[in-house]
């Protein structure tokens, strides 16, 4: 895969970073959805940890459309939502595959379920049969339902009406968190758990999360219509800062812990960042309220999250989100 020079800056940005990469050192990192945008940022960061600091670090790569293999990457071909078979020894697992934006959730909602339910399990029993050091599960704001008026701790447990389809996606990442809390328990496998905010970057795949949507309105040179008054509160996390975060978690995470992964709010609405997305190609923001298919579509209005866990681990978020909205115009313009 090529990247731009930004690309390359963010990828060396996180390689650099004052970790103790040294508990990687010769280890093998089995990475579910390693073909994923996230996935595929994090193994790119171990290459360039192998190839300028010599950390020496194996990845094998699980994700349905496989891949061809590189010296220090091996890519499979498997479905998580069945059992899984890996030959050699696994020393951590970071379970990232799952439907990840509201079409998916639309077109398979029993998809959405079973991958995130089954594949948790699965992996986890391939973490239980290798005795890894430490597996990590990638869970999501969406855990917490429609949000309080607070940013939210990792303690909050917020409502979710669970008689929905839509509810699938929450709902499946709650259980695989709790799947996680009981292989703990009777199984001893140590487990770590990142909960992802609302994930964003210059990632070439169709995706229909609104920052991906207004992105690419822009990107094409085309004005953005907004389906809402825009003032929804979220919180956001550029690709880079995800896969550091996740990184950090990996590495110094405390077992049974769950971790908030996001960029620092910049009191900013939806419709804000609509508005610098457009400006960054010239063009504006268009209201539209007449209604539409908002299918998939979360329906929580406030859902910001508080990191003071995770940077008590001693990470910090490398961008803000609207300087990380910049980088990423600039990387899909220049790829067009």
């Amino acid at each position: 895969m090529s990247y731009t020079d930004i690309e390359k800056q963010d990828i060396e940005l996180i390689a650099a970073l004052d970790y103790d990469w040294s508990k990687l050192d010769g280890k093998t990192v089995l990475i579910s959805g390693g073909t994923g945008f996230i996935g595929q940022f994090i193994i790119e960061v171990f290459k360039l940890r192998n190839a300028k600091y010599g950390n020496r670090i194996r990845v094998i790569s699980l994700s349905r459309r496989g891949g061809n293999s590189e010296p220090d990457v091996t890519y499979l071909s498997a479905d998580v939502a069945k059992p899984i078979t890996v030959d050699g020894k696994v020393d951590y697992v970071l379970h990232l595959a799952s439907n990840t934006h509201p079409k998916q959730y639309a077109a398979d909602p029993v998809g959405t379920v079973t991958t995130n339910i089954f594949g948790t399990y699965n992996l986890l029993t391939l973490a239980l049969e290798k005795q890894v050091t430490r597996f990590l599960l990638a869970s999501s704001v969406e855990i917490y339902g429609e949000g309080s008026d607070e940013p939210m701790t990792e303690s909050y447990c917020g409502y979710i009406d669970c008689n929905t389809w839509r509810a699938g996606y929450n709902e499946a990442k709650r259980l695989s968190e709790s799947l996680c809390q009981s292989f703990i328990a009777q199984h001893g496998v140590d487990c770590v758990i990142a909960r992802l905010a609302r994930c964003f970057g210059a990632d070439k795949k169709a995706d229909s999360k609104a920052m991906a949507q207004f992105m690419q309105c822009a990107v094409d040179g085309n004005d953005i219509v907004l389906k809402s008054k825009g003032e929804q509160r979220y919180s956001y996390c550029y690709v880079a800062d995800a896969a550091s975060g996740l990184i950090k978690v990996l590495l110094d995470g405390v077992c049974g812990n769950a971790y908030n992964v996001s960029d620092d709010d910049e009191g900013v609405t939806l419709g804000g960042y609509a508005k610098h997305i457009a400006g960054c190609a010239g063009k504006k923001v268009v209201f539209d309220l007449r209604g539409a298919n908002n299918q998939g579509v979360s329906k929580s209005v406030r859902a910001l999250i508080n990191t003071d866990k995770l940077k008590a681990l001693g990470w910090l978020p490398q961008f803000t989100v609207s300087d990380a909205l910049s980088r990423t115009y600039e990387i899909l313009k220049r790829g067009k």
